[in-house]
């Protein structure tokens, strides 16, 4: 644990140093919210009332977070970076219980990264960054953000801790990066009710990570589902690698846009939203090597997995994690006696209540005679 956390550290200070030298080549401003609160250089475009911190203007620079507990609010500002190829972080947090909302990052080589436990990003737009969002710490919520043109539009490595992560990846839309996800060494990520779209990548998975859940999103128009790095032993043939991550809760799965097309006699389970066929999901990588002065060429079937109850049509676009998909829009099938029986109800009805009705206005009829 110890070790781990030291690693995060190096690289964090790595980090930070070369995006100091790179900032003060490009007249690149940092800022630094300090542990005690208060704003470094105290010129900067922040507005501090009491926890929250408001940017008042779009930024070329980068923010430091140092104090727990607060709000950053970008009010729609953009961070802008100097270069994917520049080691910088937009926004760095290391603080605990910190939510960042309503920033505008591009250009970075990531645009948030969290090490420290409890944060929320929430409301951001993330474009044109190597990583718009890298988290390497626990119970994080990454909730309604944008992330487009991206390398990798959400990273997550847990290090070498025992402990669940309980990172929460939801109602994000995550659209035309490299990878959308490229999670390592983790035990614990849930992944539900977002859009994720025309990635030439959905999920690079790494060691360990058999936790990482999908569940309850729209999968339309990616390349590659799962692509799991290669660095094994030599191969030959098909040789499985294991977990490959799970793509349902064992409920509900995900919607993939290419369902039909490759189970054409999938149907629907009695209106559940759920399909008949499951979702086979399969990494596989063409080699070609050379052994004691042999060439061997294969595949190796790198990471296998099932979406177990994949959806028939896309969530809702509220991207709502509420109530599973609802029912497809039939009309319930009932007994044809059922039918008469009704409709005989409502003729007796409406006989009953008219036969009533005359019966009052012969009694009003009555009494009026009574009374002359």
């Amino acid at each position: 644990m110890r070790k781990a956390l030291v690693l995060v550290l190096l690289c964090l200070t790595v980090f930070s140093l070369t995006c100091g030298l790179s900032a003060n080549a490009q007249t690149f401003q940092t800022i630094r919210i300090n542990a005690n609160g208060e704003v470094s250089p105290s010129t900067a475009a922040i507005q501090k009332v009491g926890n929250t911190y408001t940017l008042t203007a779009n930024l070329s620079g980068s923010l430091i977070v140092e104090a727990n507990n607060i709000l950053i609010d970008g009010a729609n500002h953009t961070l802008q970076g100097p270069s994917v190829n520049i080691n910088c972080i937009a926004v760095n947090l290391t603080a605990a219980n910190v939510t960042v909302e309503n920033m505008r990052i591009t250009n970075w080589k990531v645009g948030v990264l969290s090490a420290w436990n409890n944060n929320t990003i929430t409301n951001n737009q993330f474009t044109n960054n190597s990583q718009g969002i890298a988290i390497y710490s626990d119970d994080n919520v990454i909730r309604q953000n944008n992330i487009l043109n991206c390398s990798t539009g959400i990273f997550i490595d847990g290090g070498f801790r025992t402990q669940g992560d309980n990172n929460l990846i939801t109602q994000n839309k995550i659209t035309s990066n490299h990878a959308a996800f490229d999670v390592y060494n983790n035990n614990g990520v849930t992944i539900t009710a977002n859009n994720i779209e025309n990635n030439e990548v959905v999920l690079i998975l790494a060691t360990n990570t058999a936790k990482t859940v999908f569940y309850y999103n729209n999968f339309e128009n990616n390349g590659q589902a799962l692509e799991i790095p290669w660095g094994g032993p030599d191969v030959e043939g098909n040789v499985p690698f294991s977990p490959a991550g799970q793509w349902d809760n064992s409920t509900v799965g995900n919607y993939w846009s290419d369902y039909t097309t490759k189970y054409p006699g999938a149907t629907e389970i009695d209106h559940t939203g759920i399909g008949t066929s499951s979702y086979a999901i399969e990494s596989t990588l063409s080699y070609s090597e050379s052994r004691s002065g042999t060439d061997i060429t294969g595949v190796a079937v790198l990471g296998t997995a099932i979406d177990n109850h994949p959806l028939i049509a896309p969530i809702s676009p509220s991207m709502s994690t509420g109530p599973l998909p609802t029912a497809s829009p039939t009309v319930p099938e009932y007994p044809v006696w059922i039918i008469f029986v009704a409709l005989l109800a409502a003729v007796c009805l409406v006989t009953l209540l008219s036969v009533k009705h005359q019966l009052k206005i012969k009694m009003g009829a009555n009494a009026t005679t009574h009374d002359v």
